[in-house]
């Protein structure tokens, strides 16, 4: 599996690179260095900066959107430059394995960190699957929380 994007700043991220590890799947990152953590390898996966070579044979593209609002000063040149470099394009995909799935966890800057005709590929998306089953289970593990709380009386 790929994750490809700001890693640096995603805890999307850092809990699929647990939770995968633990899993035992193989795991690339996919970043420019400024959008990676210091050491990255160290969570027992392997480092790419070129799209191509990070996406050749995998089975599944996760894209991660640019968290602008956690940046402070430049981690990147452009959103254009970005997108033609790291954007997940039919060009960049074609690297993975022919049946690869797209995942996304939202919300989507199309044009930024994954084209449209990707995104809505309705034979490798699963990106509308993902962004629904993710609700769930927060909601699954909010109300188990919550019936730990004292004045919890259930919906």
């Amino acid at each position: 599996m790929a994750i490809c994007g700001d890693i640096l700043h995603s805890r999307v991220a850092r809990s699929n690179i647990y939770l995968l590890n633990t899993m035992g799947a193989h795991v690339r990152l996919i970043a420019p260095p400024t959008l990676l953590p210091a050491h990255a390898e160290r969570f027992g996966v392997e480092v790419f900066h070129d799209m191509r070579k990070g996406l050749t044979d995998v089975d599944i593209v996760m894209m991660l959107r640019l968290q602008m609002e956690r940046m402070h000063g430049s981690f990147v040149p452009s959103t254009r430059e970005y997108f033609h470099v790291y954007g997940l394009d039919a060009e960049k995909l074609s690297f993975a394995k022919p049946d690869a799935l797209i995942m996304h966890p939202g919300p989507m800057n199309r044009g930024i960190e994954i084209d449209t005709e990707v995104a809505d590929d309705i034979h490798r998306s699963v990106i509308h699957e993902q962004v629904e089953m993710g609700v769930a289970v927060r909601m699954a593990c909010l109300e188990m929380l919550a019936q730990h709380l004292p004045n919890w009386h259930g919906v």
